[in-house]
């Protein structure tokens, strides 16, 4: 995968995160994001979170205030909260702050 994607194991302990969180992630090419986050199935609730997923040396997506404030303003155009998941491949294993805990469960 890694040979269509360079980051795709980034996008995948995403994923798996929320996944593991029973969350359900969907394509979010249509708001400009990588995933839409469902609290439950996508077919009884609408998606609550647009997820970015940012790895270390990313510098393509939001590395300016303009794209940063252009990302909020559709996710707010569309009442989602944009989620900014920034991968650290340093930490294998880390626990999650509690904030985030807190935020998404």
């Amino acid at each position: 995968m890694k040979l269509k994607k360079e980051n795709f194991p980034d996008f995948y302990k995403a994923y798996s995160h929320f996944r593991m969180k029973n969350w359900v992630l969907r394509p979010g090419l249509q708001y400009g994001v990588d995933f839409v986050a469902y609290r439950h199935h996508p077919s009884l609730v609408h998606s609550e979170y647009a997820v970015i997923v940012l790895s270390e040396g990313d510098v393509g997506r939001l590395r300016v205030w303009s794209d940063f404030h252009c990302t909020i303003r559709l996710c707010g155009s569309v009442a989602r909260t944009l989620l900014v998941l920034n991968v650290d491949k340093n930490c294998h294993g880390a626990i999650a702050p509690s904030f985030f805990g807190e935020m998404l469960y």
